[in-house]
């Protein structure tokens, strides 16, 4: 069964959701919507084929929105690779390009091609 995995620099955009959420509408809030956000995942593992296309920013790369956030991630063998959880607002080419992500992607085995 495809499962999914979260990169470090996702765990920590998770965080940072987690700490506003419970700033601005308190923990319920906050695990409902981290919940949320993890049954997207498990979906997007399933059937990674409905999330959008990235080419513009690195090939393989998808993205599909949950909330006020967009998830983007590669396809691996075990399923998908969550490289970041962005809010809808930011630019993804600034926070999804460059030698770090490139690092991040070699580490997690999947391959970086620039698109």
């Amino acid at each position: 069964m495809p499962t999914y995995k979260f990169t470090a620099k996702t765990q920590q955009d998770l965080t940072r959701i987690i700490h506003y959420t419970m700033e601005m509408w308190g923990q319920v809030q906050a695990t409902t919507y981290i919940d949320g956000l993890e049954s997207r995942a498990e979906s997007l593992a399933q059937t990674p084929k409905i999330a959008k296309p990235c080419p513009n920013i690195y090939a393989g790369l998808r993205c599909f929105p949950y909330e006020s956030h967009v998830l983007y991630f590669m396809e691996a063998p075990h399923g998908i690779t969550i490289v970041r959880v962005l809010h809808e607002g930011m630019n993804p080419a600034l926070h999804l390009t460059g030698k770090m992500h490139k690092t991040l992607l070699a580490r997690s085995g999947l391959d970086f091609k620039c698109g």
